[in-house]
């Protein structure tokens, strides 16, 4: 694992300070837009018939570093494959009980998403639009009027904050919505008050709502990703309340090789979990130098590449819940 969390570590390095870090980024020429129409945009498309009743769409976390085109060509066989991993590490909580559709995107590249946020905004763009496009094709042609969940980590999950933040004063759509699974990124009270069709989980099996938090260990502020305002759930109590929820009550995680994919090992009962009540962050126990690989990027204490592992079966159990949930309530 050590080798593993090292390999992560170069990558993330290379992205930020290889290229020179955010002062690099650079107009470049601008990869081919994805077109949706064709099989090849796609990283994962059920094959022959939807066989469940439920759909989930997702969208994968930043896989690059940069040090070109700043945003991600979708031609490139080996983003195409770090894609595919990220896809394979996450989706797994979803493809029990739902169908699975993810395109590829034009994202930013880690340095630029690390630049001021009203600067890298024009960049992100690009990658946006491909996720709200791929979405509109995929209601057009694939939904068939399945409900659906929108699920996203990180990056992904930016992309579709945007996406329902744009689109979803649609009432149809929000009428199909399982639930939204934006985690490693912030919803905060500006974005609810803004745009209020955005609704946040309060308990385990409400439907057309965001599941989202950040993952730290205890006392570690604020960071990129986790901002001030942000609104969160605790994944293993499925409450917003402070209490802390105890590690008997939690499922498992599941830790996975970010480079291949593969599992490396489940940790039952792995800590106590609970919302801080000064940030909000979703605090655990845990090790930050057995599970260092955000430290490139983040202060050790911030936990971002676990924030699906360490809650790997809670994730899972609740993405059942939630769909049988919105199945009966929808007969």
């Amino acid at each position: 694992m050590k080798k593993i969390f090292g390999f992560l570590m170069i990558f993330f390095a290379w992205g930020l300070w290889g290229c020179g870090g955010a002062s690099a980024v650079r107009q470049a020429d601008m990869p081919v837009a994805p077109n949706y129409a064709q099989v090849s945009s796609w990283a994962v498309l059920p094959a022959g018939l939807s066989d469940k009743p439920v759909d989930v769409f997702y969208v994968y976390p930043t896989v690059f570093g940069g040090g070109g085109a700043e945003r991600m060509d979708i031609a490139s066989a080996e983003l195409r494959a770090k894609a595919d991993v990220q896809i394979n590490i996450n989706a797994g909580v979803f493809t029990e009980s739902a169908n699975l559709y993810a395109p590829y995107y034009r994202q930013a590249s880690i340095e630029v998403v690390w630049m001021n946020e009203r600067e890298a905004r024009a960049w992100l763009k690009d990658g946006y639009a491909d996720v709200v496009r791929a979405f509109e094709y995929y209601m057009e042609h694939f939904n068939q009027g399945r409900p659906f969940i929108l699920a996203g980590f990180s990056q992904g999950s930016m992309a579709l904050l945007n996406l329902m933040e744009k689109k979803f004063d649609n009432p149809q759509w929000r009428k199909q919505l399982v639930s939204a699974y934006l985690i490693g990124y912030s919803v905060t009270e500006d974005d609810v008050e803004r745009y209020p069709w955005l609704k946040m989980a309060q308990g385990e099996t409400d439907t057309g709502v965001i599941v989202s938090y950040n993952t730290q260990l205890p006392g570690y502020g604020y960071s990129f990703v986790h901002k001030k305002g942000s609104l969160g759930i605790n994944p293993v109590s499925w409450s917003t309340s402070f209490e802390k929820a105890l590690a008997k009550d939690h499922k498992g995680a599941v830790i996975f090789d970010i480079v291949t994919g593969e599992k490396v090992e489940e940790v039952p009962h792995f800590s106590d979990v609970w919302l801080e009540e000064k940030t909000g962050a979703l605090a655990v126990h845990a090790d930050a130098q057995k599970y260092n690989a955000s430290q490139a990027v983040f202060a050790p204490g911030i936990l971002h590449m676990y924030d699906y592992m360490f809650f790997y079966n809670n994730l899972k159990e609740n993405v059942q819940k939630r769909s049988k949930a919105f199945l009966n309530n929808n007969k």
